[in-house]
């Protein structure tokens, strides 16, 4: 029994995390209107800040979501693991996401290797 409850509970944060969100469509380009809140849930570590958008990395989302000023959302994300989780975190505060837009990661943090003699 505790193996039947325990394999419910992994495949429900493998679904949680990697079953993409039905009915939330990809976006081309970041063009808003003032009608729309842009989130973005990326890391803070992340180089490029998108202007004009709120940022609340999926790590302080519980904690922070009080801060999206409007209900109407369009998420901005570095990967499809981090936009699942955003998305399924809005939909359960009753925010309308209208789509998302997946950032590529620019090379932040490589190492510059210096060779000694």
């Amino acid at each position: 029994m505790i193996y039947a409850i325990l394999g419910m509970f992994v495949l429900y944060a493998l679904y949680y995390r990697y079953v993409p969100v039905r009915g939330v469509k990809k976006l081309q380009s970041l063009r808003i209107d003032g009608q729309v809140t842009l989130l973005d849930v990326r890391d803070y570590n992340e180089k490029d800040e998108i202007k004009g958008a709120v940022r609340i990395p999926i790590a302080y989302f519980r904690r922070h979501y009080r801060a999206i000023p409007h209900r109407e959302v369009v998420v901005v994300a570095h990967n499809e693991l981090e936009k699942n989780v955003a998305i399924r975190l809005l939909r359960r505060y009753h925010f309308s996401v209208q789509g998302y837009y997946i950032k590529e990661h620019e090379h932040v943090h490589e190492l510059n290797m210096v060779k000694c003699h």
